[in-house]
């Protein structure tokens, strides 16, 4: 081979491992914000369950966020989550975590009552940056707010 031919074969060589590099790095961002996605999507649909339970008689089978908060294992009995420990699938029942596909290893939301008309759903993965809380405040002109914190 001719000096030109392995200048070319190198400089190639080194043009691939670059892009596999660069594309392998573009996949663990977009994987991270795909996680985080997930978790907003779970937590969002998690609160708009719970603000249409508090929306319900409780003669019909509704809850009553306001005056006697009922226990976190009563809001994800009414809304009929399967809960799995740790939010995964394959673990033991339970627990009060429900699981929330698409959004990597570990991935789960809680539930958690408040006293004053209020209702908190908190989900983590081990694949997403940042903890999404959902707040729920039926009684609110918005109802449902979103926060995020540093996992």
């Amino acid at each position: 081979m001719g000096q030109q031919q392995l200048l070319l074969l190198v400089l190639s060589t080194v043009i691939v491992g670059l892009a596999t590099v660069a594309g392998i790095q573009a996949f663990s961002e977009n994987q991270a914000q795909a996680s985080q996605d997930a978790l907003v999507q779970r937590g969002t649909s998690i609160a708009s369950d719970i603000q249409g339970l508090a929306g319900k008689p409780t003669q019909l089978g509704g809850i009553d966020l306001n005056n006697s908060p009922p226990s976190n294992e009563k809001i994800v009995n009414r809304l009929g989550y399967d809960t799995r420990e740790g939010g995964d699938l394959s673990g033991p029942t339970g627990t009060n975590v429900v699981p929330a596909q698409g959004a990597g290893s570990g991935a789960g939301c809680t539930i958690e009552a408040g006293g004053s008309g209020s209702a908190t759903v908190e989900c983590k993965s081990d694949d997403a940056p940042q903890t999404v809380t959902v707040t729920v405040t039926p009684s609110d002109d918005s109802p449902v707010s979103t926060s995020f914190s540093s996992s």
